[in-house]
């Protein structure tokens, strides 16, 4: 088998593992909207499990996600494109460390005082203003973290043409324009 048909096979697993990433990233996004309109109108314990599942789902399928995204793009980008990369990718560099800064600083601790003041309320019985508070706080960056990791799909796709470098074209693979 030559050199190049295996960087294909390479670069094509790592395009499908890659996508696996993004569908539990964005896919887990969706399952927190239904958790949370299930979990809203029931009790405040029932409210209290929903935070509690929401907690788990980011570490077991978000953040894994996650990190299975950003792994297959660097090794997907060294395939194609070696030292000389291009500028778009660059551009998804830091929209992707904006959104993993926001979430590691903003978004986590916010959720996890949501998970402590939904317990401290169930055990209360009544719904603590600090509970609101993070909530509204997760919600609002979490939509930004959100909005960052979406907004590098349309940049991967559209991959901009004014770029210094030509890609390495791997046989039977679309070129990059």
């Amino acid at each position: 088998m030559s050199s190049l048909r295996i960087k294909r096979h390479a670069f094509n697993t790592l395009l499908v593992l890659h996508f696996i990433g993004l569908a539990l990233v964005v896919g887990v996004r969706f399952a927190y909207f239904v958790i949370e309109n299930v979990t809203n109108a029931g009790s405040l314990q029932v409210f209290a499990e929903g935070r509690d599942l929401m907690g788990l789902l980011a570490k077991t399928l978000t953040a894994p996600g996650f990190l299975l995204t950003v792994v297959t793009g660097i090794g997907m980008t060294v395939l194609r494109y070696g030292k000389n990369v291009p500028g778009w990718v660059w551009a998804k560099v830091a929209l992707t460390v904006a959104g993993m800064g926001l979430a590691l600083t903003r978004v986590a601790p916010a959720l996890q005082a949501a998970r402590r003041f939904a317990h401290e309320s169930a055990a209360q019985g009544h719904l603590l203003p600090q509970l609101h508070a993070s909530l509204s706080q997760s919600a609002l960056y979490g939509g930004v973290v959100f909005t960052l990791v979406l907004l590098t799909v349309p940049l991967a796709v559209w991959k901009p043409r004014l770029r210094r470098v030509p890609a390495i074209s791997l046989p039977d693979s679309p070129s990059v324009r």
